[in-house]
């Protein structure tokens, strides 16, 4: 008996110990791709290579432009319930000061990037994967190097600017809609008269709202798509893991980015 569970004990050990090593092998090679991509991205050499620049084009392109009319769908819909939500609130409280800071903490600093970078990472993260994957499977990764080329600059690069750029973007846009038409539908509800909640929303808008917005809006997406390309890039030869890649790539970037959350309020608040 005692010996069955000192092997219990040992299994868990092992298993544990796997994991770990598992976890510190990947955020070694996270990090590697993450120095890799921003030593690239200072030279600036990327400016100049028509090349690239076309790559960036076509990915905010399809990132950003192709995206917007679904952030402008999902903020008629989720942004204005959370405003209309907001100001109800405030009005059965009696105290309509409340609705500039909780538009502030809740729409602006949190639920805004949150729900842009979800949403970029439903839309285009397989495709991510995918893409990064059969360029390894086809060995076009190879063909690069041997010609030069480095693949942070032509295939990484362009892509991780075009997710942090259009997640900057899109996410000004989800509030500036979510805004203007939930005070609309305030005003048309006669909760609160447009000119007042405009006034209020102002009141409560600070600078530092706006820089978490602006940082969460670029850093989220950014990262969520250096984890899809880093899942990407360890398809190797078997294009049949392609879709396992993309799934712990989805799955790791939702994971990474609702971490990094929580670590932001933290340090936030203190």
């Amino acid at each position: 008996m005692l010996q069955t569970h000192i092997d219990q004990w040992h299994r868990r050990a092992d298993r544990v110990g796997i994991f770990s090593l598992q976890a510190l092998q990947g955020m070694k090679r996270f990090f590697r791709l993450f120095g890799s991509i921003l030593q690239v991205f200072l030279r600036m050499r990327w400016i100049s290579r028509p090349a690239v620049m076309n790559v960036v084009v076509r990915q905010v392109y399809f990132t950003g432009v192709q995206s917007l009319p679904w952030v402008i769908a999902i903020a008629l819909g989720t942004g204005v319930l959370a405003v209309y939500n907001i100001v109800d609130f405030a009005r059965r409280i009696q105290d309509l000061s409340l609705i500039g800071s909780l538009m502030n903490g809740i729409l602006v600093q949190e639920l805004a990037p949150f729900l842009v970078a979800i949403f970029l990472l439903a839309r285009s993260g397989v495709a991510v994967v995918t893409e990064v994957g059969h360029m390894q499977s086809r060995g076009e990764d190879a063909l690069l190097h041997s010609l030069g080329v480095s693949p942070y600059e032509y295939l990484y690069l362009p892509r991780i600017l075009a997710f942090s750029l259009c997640g900057l973007v899109l996410t000004f846009v989800f509030v500036v809609v979510s805004v203007w038409v939930g005070g609309l539908v305030v005003s048309w509800t006669y909760t609160l008269n447009f000119s007042q909640f405009l006034f209020e929303v102002q009141r409560g808008m600070d600078l530092n709202g706006l820089i978490g917005m602006m940082v969460k809006g670029m850093f989220y997406p950014m990262l969520s798509c250096m984890m899809l390309l880093d899942q990407g890039s360890r398809v190797g030869n078997d294009p049949n893991q392609i879709p396992v890649r993309a799934t712990y790539g989805v799955l790791g970037a939702l994971l990474l980015m609702l971490f990094l959350d929580v670590v932001w309020v933290l340090i936030w608040n203190l």
